[in-house]
């Protein structure tokens, strides 16, 4: 079969075009079949698939294939496998577990490029198993001293650490070490890390400020780096004030100096954030970002006007002093430039320019199309509304302003100037009436029906309607207001703004009669007064019965439209004014006047509401608002009269609450219209009248409810019934509908002076604030920037690392062969060493005995009478401890805590290694208990990588045996360091030299072989034993137990009793039996692990101290003069 190569493939997929999916399929399954044979087929299949994933195709199925690319080991095959790895890869992956122990080999690969590799495939596909795994091996190559691989390593670390964050401790120390490395791209790679590490947690990176300032100032054209450490400065800054003034004179040098802009707008943003209140620095940042957005590179214009922004938050004034440039920057053609300049704006605005840039915006909005449009309307009303309308000097001139921004059809801020609008003229009562007659004018436009869409520029007629109805006391042509009401094309309109128009329609029209009656209408207490020229125009429109009459027909010809609406909310509220003009009529024919009654429905004042005022009402103490206040399950049905179905006989299941007029059907039997339906349900007559008679009197009572059926006198007026409002509400308005005074025909006009109403009617026992519950919550910490660096590390803090099966195997050998060791101790022929007086006064137990063959085997043999004198009294023993030990306590306190004893030493140090071993006796004071565990830290000193470094034990089994090691070392790269640990534990105390052999083989030089030699301390196996003096006595008459005698003398210290007892007993463990009065002489004792009896007595003379030592071996004796003989004896 025909293969195809990647230029084959690609080939055949542009020749079809038409048909790419299906030649790719094809292409596919024979790349399926190609993964069955050999490397090399499989390499270029691999190959193929990785470009035909690029075009969007699913490869996963292939993963398994591509782990066997990665792990061949020729070259450009796994170039092309660790390739597809990285496209096509992801924590879903299954089989990415079985490339950890590739990429774990390729990094100690001889080869750079297989390390570079493995390393760059790591940064792509790493997941939290994965840097679990590998963070041991990636933080070893660390040490190394190729660079290119260490770089690599560093920027690693960083995905690492956010897969896994709980390695950034333990690893930090040597990430911080890197700062101080003499390669510049090394300190580079870390600052790139660390920077990105600080933008989640900065407090952690502060002890890093003098390394990073160091860097700052020693770096000259790296700018690459001195950007990151700038940005990274701009984190540290607002945790540490000090840093900021530190800063000031660097800063200043790059900002005068540097000719990369990068760096240029990085120092001046640091500066922002951290040395704000430093006003010559200031200036100098933003005399530079002037030259940036003068230039004419587009990219330095926009980075210009975005750190002027951040600038101007902090100094508006200096700011507003280059208004003129940022004016000019509207007139460029890229739109973000003109962006970020409308950006700048609020800042620059005050009462004496505010004119001058509305109009400029006005000038640019007759060019703007679409977004940029919008944005324009939109900074118009932010910069006119800023801080309550503080700029706006004349408000009639802004109501123009939005009067002519709703003329601008296909904008989104209808809604924004209309609440404007209401804003505007509920706030500042003086620019009412002017408002009133604009908004009249707009209610005509016929401009903003052409788009009657909910949402657009329509919405502008709700609030017009809205401030005309409202206001209607300033309406001297209410003509003119209902014809632009009621007029056909408003049905176009969407429902709400309908609404509107019934019900201010019914506003107009009330303060219409009030005034042709010539009734008082309640004033607004803080209204000012208005121009002369208002007052002549009330004098020439005096509104008159004919023009009451006149609008009561253009209300009842017009209404008929809604009343037949398709929204229900329209034809609800056309069908209520509907009602109460056919009242208003029946009373003006019976000669009544109603109409301050009907003025009085609207007299109530309006203030503004807070914007959070229905979010602050509290709950009253005991009321839960999800509990039901009437279950409704516990509820009986409401039954319908039969005089209820005005739409349909047979709709008797529709429930009442589901109807817009059912209380109008409600009417005793005069009304004819329904006298004739009857109802489909069977009920009970006096059910039905019972259930009638409450509702009437509950509409009775209702003060909100028109049309009362209960009154016996529908047609009076005093009768209508009337909501009762107690407390001291103060004087009731009529919303903006006063009678000024008419000022002098010969009054001057006066400069109208505005008053605006910043005041916000919030509930009684509203909270004060509560913004602190509604902060954002912007960034989410995660376990990464929870970790703190501050504290130091602990046993926990560790990297993971892996160990292969037979390790764990083995392990498990030698715990299983020592727990059945120490059964075999504590079987019945050999009884449990126990502190009483029996064991002390043994001579030698089995564990001893047997002890002293394997020593005789290895040519340590304790001499005959010894050996012969064990036994006769290891029977008299056992009498001893049957007879005696009911009767007698035990003798030997308890031993004391266990303490931990080690000794660091060097073993070996040549031009190769140097290696350091430190000794740590494991469960000290313990009887039977001789392991000890050796950590051994060898260091590379030489130039060039070690591979096969090993370290083995060489004594006898009869001498020690290895319970368990870390294994082979392997790799030791040149200058690198690792451990090696030894768990021992020794058969021979007395054999105190530990032999081990050291192979190494060079990359370039003949293979190494070192003897190292490991002394054991004898203190180690000495357990500190207190014996009452009787008893050290009969130890010494017996013979055999310490037969063998020697002594020492120390010259020249000037020694005392006190210290002496106190150094044996803290560095030998040999504890003080008896002293003599005098202070001169004292006896002591003390045991070894394998039961061997130890007796000294001192004698002081002269500051001269002499040891007279008895033990059962003399190789003992000289072990211990030796000891005794490198003490430290010093006075505290």
């Amino acid at each position: 079969m025909f293969e195809r190569t990647l230029v084959d493939l690609i080939r055949g997929i542009r020749n079809h075009k038409k048909n790419e999916t299906k030649f790719i399929n094809q292409c596919i399954n024979e790349i399926k079949e190609e993964l069955k044979g050999d490397m090399q087929k499989k390499t270029v299949a691999v190959q193929k698939l990785t470009y035909i994933q690029m075009l969007g195709f699913d490869i996963s199925w292939a993963s398994f294939k591509i782990v066997e690319v990665m792990s061949c080991n020729k070259f450009s095959s796994k170039r092309i496998g660790y390739l597809a790895a990285s496209q096509s890869f992801n924590e879903g992956t299954d089989v990415i577990v079985l490339a950890t122990h590739q990429i774990r080999k390729d990094f100690l690969s001889s080869n750079q490029n297989e390390a570079y590799l493995a390393l760059n495939c790591l940064s792509n596909i790493c997941t939290p198993d994965l840097a679990r795994e590998l963070a041991n091996d990636i933080l070893t190559l660390l040490s190394t001293q190729k660079t290119h691989i260490l770089k690599r390593a560093i920027t690693v670390l960083y995905k690492i650490f956010l897969r896994y964050p709980e390695s950034l401790r333990p690893a930090f120390p040597k990430l911080r070490e890197k700062l101080d490395d003499p390669e510049p791209s090394v300190v580079s790679c870390s600052v790139n890390v660390i920077c990105e590490l600080a933008r989640r947690n900065p407090k952690n990176y502060l002890p890093l400020a003098p390394v990073l300032f160091r860097i700052l100032t020693n770096t000259t054209n790296n700018y690459w780096m001195l950007i990151k450490i700038v940005k990274l400065f701009a984190a540290l800054t607002p945790h540490e004030p000090r840093l900021g003034k530190k800063l000031i004179d660097p800063l200043t040098n790059i900002i005068n100096s540097s000719p990369s802009v990068s760096l240029l707008y990085e120092c001046i943003q640091t500066c922002i954030t951290g040395m704000s209140d430093h006003i010559p620095l200031m200036k100098l940042c933003i005399s530079k970002l002037r030259t940036l957005i003068e230039h004419n590179d587009q990219n330095l214009k926009y980075l210009g006007l975005l750190a002027l922004n951040n600038i101007m938050k902090i100094h508006p004034k200096a700011v507003s002093e280059h208004r003129d440039l940022v004016l000019n920057c509207l007139e460029d053609d890229d739109i973000s430039i003109r962006l970020r300049a409308l950006d700048l704006l609020p800042g620059m605005t005050s009462k004496k320019n505010i004119g001058d840039i509305v109009l400029k915006l006005l000038d640019h909005l007759d060019t703007a199309e679409g977004q940029y449009k919008d944005q324009i309307i939109e900074k118009i009303i932010e910069l006119c509304s800023m801080g309550t309308y503080q700029f706006i000097t004349d408000f009639e001139w802004y109501i123009n302003i939005l009067v002519k921004l709703s003329q601008i059809q296909e904008s989104v801020h209808g809604k924004l100037i209309a609440s404007q609008l209401l804003d505007v003229v509920i706030r500042v009562k003086i620019v009412r009436a002017y408002s009133t007659r604009q908004m009249i004018e707009l209610l005509k436009n016929p401009k903003l029906m052409s788009n009657p869409t909910e949402g657009g520029m329509c919405e502008v007629l709700y609030a017009a309607a809205w401030i005309v109805g409202e206001f209607s006391g300033y309406v001297n042509r209410p003509i003119d207001a209902l014809e632009a009401f009621l007029q056909p094309r408003v049905c176009v309109l969407p429902s709400h703004i309908q609404s509107v128009y019934m019900l201010n329609s019914l506003k107009v029209f009330s303060h219409a009669c009030a005034k042709a009656n010539g009734d008082e209408i309640p004033s607004l207490h803080d209204d000012e007064e208005e121009e002369n020229d208002d007052e002549e125009d009330d004098e020439q429109n005096e509104i008159t019965q004919e023009t009451v009459q006149q609008c009561l027909e253009i209300i009842k010809s017009r209404l008929t439209i809604f009343t037949h609406s398709i929204y229900l909310n329209v034809q609800e509220r056309a069908c209520l004014i509907n009602e109460i003009l056919s009242f208003y009529s029946v009373t003006q024919e019976q000669g009544n006047n109603i109409s301050k009654e009907l003025i009085s429905l609207f007299t109530e004042q309006l203030n503004p509401v807070g914007p959070k005022a229905q979010k602050k009402v509290p709950v009253p103490e005991g009321l839960d608002l999800d509990e039901w206040i009437n279950d409704p399950k516990l509820q009986e049905p409401i039954e319908e009269d039969e005089d209820d179905d005005i739409f349909n006989t047979n709709a008797g299941a529709h429930k009442k609450h589901q109807r817009g007029y059912d209380d109008e059907d409600d009417e005793d039997e005069t009304n004819s219209s329904h006298s004739g339906h009857s109802s489909n349900f069977s009920r009970h007559p006096i059910d039905i009248q019972r259930q009638k008679e409450e509702r009437l009197r509950r509409q009775a009572n209702n003060p909100y409810m028109l049309g009362g059926r209960v009154s016996k006198k529908p047609n009076d007026p005093e009768n209508i019934p009337v909501v009762q409002l107690t407390g001291d509400l103060g004087h009731l308005h009529v919303g903006a509908s006063s009678n000024r005074p008419i000022p002098s025909k010969g009054s001057k006009k006066t400069k109208k002076h505005y008053t605006i109403d910043t005041t916000t009617e919030m509930p009684e026992g509203a909270k004060e604030s509560d913004d602190e519950e509604e902060k954002d919550n912007k960034y989410k910490n995660d376990a990464l920037s929870n970790i703190n660096l501050s504290e130091p590390l602990t046993a926990s803090d560790v990297l993971h690392t892996s160990r292969h099966r037979t390790d764990i195997i083995r392990e498990k050998e030698r715990e299983m062969a020592m727990l059945a060791k120490k059964n075999a101790k504590l079987s019945p022929k050999s009884p449990p060493s126990t502190a009483n007086y029996s064991e002390v006064t043994s001579p030698e137990i089995p564990p001893a005995k047997k002890a002293s063959k394997k020593a005789a085997a290895a040519g340590s043999v304790p001499p005959p009478t010894a050996k012969k004198s064990s036994k006769k009294p290891a029977a008299s023993n056992t009498t001893t401890t049957t007879t005696t030990k009911p009767t007698q306590p035990p003798v030997i306190a308890a031993p004391p805590p266990p303490v931990v004893k080690k000794v660091v030493k060097t073993i070996l140090d040549d031009d190769n290694f140097k290696i350091t071993c430190e000794i740590l006796k494991v469960s000290p004071n313990e009887l039977d208990n001789n392991q000890v565990k050796l950590t051994m830290r060898l260091q590379n000193k030489t130039d060039e990588d070690m591979s096969d470094v090993s370290i083995s034990l060489k004594n006898s089994a009869e001498q020690c045996v290895s319970i368990k090691n870390s294994g082979e070392i392997g790799v030791l790269e040149a200058d690198a360091s690792t451990t090696h640990t030894e768990l021992l534990n020794v058969i021979n105390i007395l054999n105190q030299e530990l032999q081990f052999t050291l192979l190494a083989s060079p990359s370039s030089s003949p293979s190494i072989t070192n003897q190292l030699s490991v002394t054991l301390p004898f203190s180690f196996f000495i357990v500190s034993t207190k014996l009452p003096k009787d008893k050290f006595a009969e130890i010494l008459q017996k013979s055999g137990q310490v037969s063998a005698m020697d002594s020492t003398k120390i010259i020249g210290q000037s020694l005392t009793m006190p210290l002496v007892i106190e150094k044996l007993s803290q560095q030998l463990s040999i504890e003080v039996v008896q002293a003599h009065p005098n202070g001169q002489t004292a006896s002591f004792y003390a045991k070894t692990t394998q039961n061997h009896h130890i007796a000294m007595l001192v004698k002081e003379k002269d500051g001269n101290i002499s040891f007279d030592i008895k033990s059962s071996q003399s190789l003992l004796n000289q072990i211990l003069v030796k000891e005794i003989s490198q003490l430290t004896f010093s006075s505290k």
